[in-house]
């Protein structure tokens, strides 16, 4: 239940964060880019990996064992989630070729692209 509770806080925080950076890009995005949700995804991705950083270097408060968990769970995938979940599939995408799985990191950009693009076109097509 601890989990959860975490999660849902991180979460909550990473929507207003997510919120508070459309309004204060409003004016920004009046052009035929998404520029809000090419910076929140940058930007949740650049943050992904400097938290995975800091929880491998031994040196930092972040790393103690005791508490990894529980930041992992609020800051990654609370936070970051709510923020933006594109982070996760780059950060996935990284650890598969770190791990040297390019045929594996490969697909899933592939199909992870091929296939979300299309269910948001098939989503957006169905009439009720």
């Amino acid at each position: 239940m601890k989990s959860i509770i975490f999660v849902a806080l991180g979460g909550a925080l990473g929507a207003v964060l997510r919120y508070l950076f459309s309004v204060l890009l409003k004016d920004y995005t009046q052009v035929q880019f998404p520029i809000n949700t090419f910076l929140v995804n940058a930007i949740g991705c650049f943050c992904i990996g400097l938290c995975y950083a800091l929880f491998l270097n031994a040196s930092t408060p972040l790393s103690n064992p005791n508490h990894f968990d529980t930041i992992k769970l609020l800051l990654i995938v609370g936070v970051l989630g709510g923020f933006t979940t594109y982070s996760a599939f780059a950060f996935e995408t990284v650890l598969m070729f770190k791990q040297q799985l390019f045929k594996q990191a490969f697909t899933y950009i592939l199909l992870s692209n091929i296939t979300c693009i299309a269910f948001a076109y098939i989503g957006f097509s169905i009439k009720s």
